[in-house]
């Protein structure tokens, strides 16, 4: 089977969110299917301005062709529109400029995907943007649409919920993800699959001395990802410092990630910045608990990264994705505003039994439902049963 993968943007740079699942599960279909990558020339997430040279290109062995980006995002007119979207009277039009100006704006990648007729099942990551929203309709006999869908206030767009009923099929990260959608669109009776993702466990992790490489305390709380407010990092930071207020012996809180917003000056926060893969996966097995504070997941790779290195997890009960999964493996607690955060936390410090039975319980999780041969089989059946016959397709 011939398949493209369609993404705002793509690359080892990239370190997480839709962009690593999408290169993880291309790369791992590409073993049984021949893959292909369309995207945009943009590496930036904010303004989208091209970074890669248009044209052909290579990602691990897969052909990428990449497809620059007519405009960067204004955030002025993006705020302007998204105040108007979410908080006032609107029509369908206004919901349809609020993607445009979402981006990535590559008018070229969207107007080139009708000509492949070569190609049996289009790729899409992820609803919200440019490449999706104006991509998929053109080749929907074909396409599969990955949402990466988060319970936040896009979801709720009415203009969304044609997208969500077109495509040949869908697939979804989580039981949570898949209830959203549906329940926003009326879609269920689009075929689709919950597939989740598979884990990539760092070579040479073993032999990274974080502790004393970046000269951290026996014991520590580490938050892996994005610094900004759409992932709860300005609450995390406030419920940091009243509770080291409150608990001077509390561990540190360890920061893995790029920046969007000022990290407090606080003797307990300690951000690192960039880290490499084998850093990362040995600060995960060197913690007490990974901390996950976003409202706003379709699946969460470092909570199934922490588990898959036996460490509990801490997340906020305000994403159902995240609740879910822990309820469903045992792998860690979940918190609702300050007090439960404090108390989460300070009982996930304080025993080490615990600690060791909810990353154990996680890390059978993540064999039993990631481990990347039960995803990739999963997937690949799923994709044959719903591929159009070569001369539908044509």
């Amino acid at each position: 089977m011939r398949l493209c993968f369609v993404i705002q943007r793509y690359g080892p740079e990239v370190a997480g969110g839709s962009e690593l699942h999408c290169r993880w599960l291309a790369g791992r279909l590409a073993r049984r299917h021949q893959v292909e990558v369309a995207t945009t020339c943009a590496l930036d997430y904010l303004e989208w301005r091209d970074h890669y040279p248009p044209g052909p290109d290579r990602v691990e062995g897969i052909p990428v062709t990449r497809y620059p980006v007519a405009r960067p995002r204004s955030e002025r007119r993006f705020a302007l529109v998204s105040d108007l979207v979410f908080h006032e009277e609107h029509s369908l039009a206004d919901e349809r400029e609020w993607v445009v100006e979402n981006g990535p704006f590559s008018p070229e990648l969207v107007r080139s995907l009708p000509r492949r007729r070569d190609v049996d099942l289009f790729v899409f990551y992820s609803y919200r943007y440019y490449q999706t929203f104006f991509g998929l309709p053109p080749v929907a006999s074909r396409a599969v649409l990955v949402p990466t869908a988060e319970e936040d206030p896009a979801i709720e767009l009415p203009v969304f919920a044609g997208l969500f009923r077109a495509p040949r099929g869908i697939l979804y990260l989580t039981p949570e993800e898949r209830s959203l959608v549906q329940g926003v669109s009326g879609n269920s009776d689009v075929p689709g699959v919950v597939v989740g993702s598979g884990i990539n466990v760092a070579e040479g992790w073993e032999a990274v001395d974080v502790k004393t490489r970046f000269g951290l305390p026996p014991h520590y709380v580490l938050y892996v990802g994005r610094i900004d407010r759409n992932k709860g990092a300005d609450r995390l930071f406030s419920h940091y410092k009243r509770l080291q207020a409150e608990w001077p012996e509390a561990p540190p809180l360890v920061l893995v990630g790029k920046p969007a917003l000022e990290i407090p000056v606080h003797p307990k926060i300690v951000h690192l910045g960039f880290v490499s893969e084998a850093e990362k996966f040995a600060l995960l097995a060197g913690c007490e608990v990974l901390v996950m504070p976003s409202a706003y997941e379709s699946l969460s790779v470092i909570v199934l990264e922490a588990w898959a290195m036996g460490r509990p997890v801490l997340v906020n009960s305000a994403c159902r994705v995240l609740e879910g999964q822990c309820v469903r493996s045992g792998g860690g607690l979940f918190y609702r505003g300050y007090s439960e955060f404090a108390a989460a936390l300070r009982m996930l410090a304080d025993d080490a039994r615990l600690r060791a039975a909810l990353g154990a319980a996680g890390k059978a999780y993540v064999r039993r439902e990631y481990d990347w041969d039960v995803v990739e089989d999963r997937t690949s059946r799923f994709l044959a049963s719903i591929a159009p016959r070569h001369e539908e397709a044509r």
